[in-house]
C-alpha cells in the first residue's frame, strides 16, 4: 500500500477515498477518480499502432507505462440499457478494422494449416459425438442431461456437416485469391470490455493483433450471444465494414462449431451444460442461415 502511495504522490494525486471494483482501486479525490492497478496492459506499440492509424478509443495510462502499477482517468459510464451500449461497441470496432486495414499477399501455407486444422477439429467432433451417442443410447437408465443431448444430437451434427460445407468452399476460394484483408483485432471484445462515457473506450488490449476481421465479431457473439440480439448487430456491422466472400465463409464455417461437451458427476451441472450447447447452436444455426442467405442475394444482385 505504501509503494501505491508513493505513486499516487508523484503524480499529485491525494487520495480522500479508495474503494474497490473487484482487482481495481477506484481513487478518489477533489480533482475527479482514477483507477489504480497492478500493471497488465499489453506493450505500448499496441498503443502506438492505434495512435499511428488515428484510432483514439482506448484509455491511456496517466503514470509511466514502465512502473508496476497503471493509473488511468475513472470513466464514470453513462447510465443506457445494453442494446444501445452494444450499438456503440459496434461503431467503434468498425472504426477500429476500418482505420487498421491492410492487404497482405495470401501464404498458402497457413491457408492449408488453418483449413486441415479445422476439418480435423470438425472431424474430430463428429467421431466423439457419435462415439458418446453410442455409450449413451446402449446405457439402460439415461441421466436427465443424457437424454436430453439424445434427443437433440442432430443439432449437433447438423452444425458441423455445416462447418465441413462451409470450410471446404472457403478453402477452394483462398487457392485462387493472391491477396486477403488483415485489421487490428481487439480479440476479447464483450460489453464489461467497453466504457461509455463522454467518449467511448475499448479496453482490456492484452489479447490484441494482427488477423482476419472475423474474429472479432465471433469473439463478441460468443461472449454476448444470450444477451443480445446478434442480426441486428451484425447487419449494422456489415453496413459499416462488409465481409468479402471468403471471409464470410469463414465465419460460418468456425462460429458453429460446437464445443466438446464433458459430463461431471453433477446432473444438474451436466444438464446445464448441454442446454447451453443447444442453445448456443440453435440461435447460431438460425443466425448464420439468415446471414449467409442475405448475403448470396447480395452476389446475386451484382450480376443482374
Amino acid at each position: 500500500m505504501n509503494k501505491e502511495l508513493e505513486l499516487l504522490e508523484r503524480y499529485n494525486i491525494q487520495p480522500i477515498k479508495i474503494s474497490y471494483n473487484n482487482k481495481t482501486k477506484i481513487i478518489s479525490t477533489t480533482d475527479g477518480k482514477y483507477a489504480l492497478k497492478v500493471k497488465s496492459s499489453p506493450n505500448q506499440s499496441i498503443y502506438q499502432y492505434l495512435d499511428s492509424h488515428n484510432f483514439n478509443n482506448y484509455l491511456r495510462q496517466i503514470n509511466d507505462p514502465e512502473e508496476v502499477y497503471e493509473i488511468y482517468p475513472y470513466i464514470t459510464e453513462k447510465n443506457i440499457d445494453n442494446e444501445t451500449k452494444a450499438i456503440d461497441l459496434i461503431y467503434t470496432l468498425s472504426l477500429l478494422h476500418n482505420r487498421t486495414t491492410t492487404y497482405q499477399e495470401i501464404n498458402l501455407d497457413k491457408i492449408k494449416e488453418l483449413y486441415e486444422e479445422t476439418a480435423n477439429k470438425i472431424n474430430y467432433l463428429l467421431a466423439y459425438y457419435h462415439d458418446l451417442q453410442d455409450f449413451i443410447e446402449n446405457k439402460v437408465y439415461m441421466a436427465p442431461a443424457e437424454y436430453l443431448l439424445i434427443r437433440n444430437i442432430n443439432l449437433i451434427y447438423i452444425s458441423l456437416n455445416n462447418s465441413r460445407g462451409y470450410i471446404d468452399k472457403w478453402y477452394q476460394l483462398k487457392l485462387k485469391q493472391k491477396k486477403e484483408r488483415h485489421v487490428f483485432l481487439h480479440n476479447n471484445l464483450a460489453l464489461e470490455h467497453f466504457l461509455e462515457g463522454e467518449n467511448n473506450y475499448l479496453i482490456n488490449w492484452k489479447r490484441a493483433h494482427q488477423g482476419n476481421v472475423i474474429y472479432d465479431f465471433i469473439n463478441f457473439y460468443q461472449n454476448e450471444y444470450q444477451n443480445l440480439e446478434m442480426e441486428t448487430l451484425f447487419d449494422l456491422y456489415q453496413s459499416k465494414y462488409r465481409y468479402t466472400q471468403d471471409e464470410k465463409l469463414l465465419f460460418c464455417a468456425l462460429i458453429q462449431i460446437p464445443w466438446k461437451l464433458n459430463f461431471k458427476d453433477s446432473n444438474y451441472i451436466n444438464t446445464l451444460n448441454v442446454k447451453c450447447l443447444l442453445d448456443y447452436l440453435s440461435k447460431t444455426n438460425h443466425f448464420v442461415s439468415k446471414e449467409y442467405e442475405k448475403y448470396q442475394e447480395t452476389q446475386q444482385e451484382k450480376f443482374e
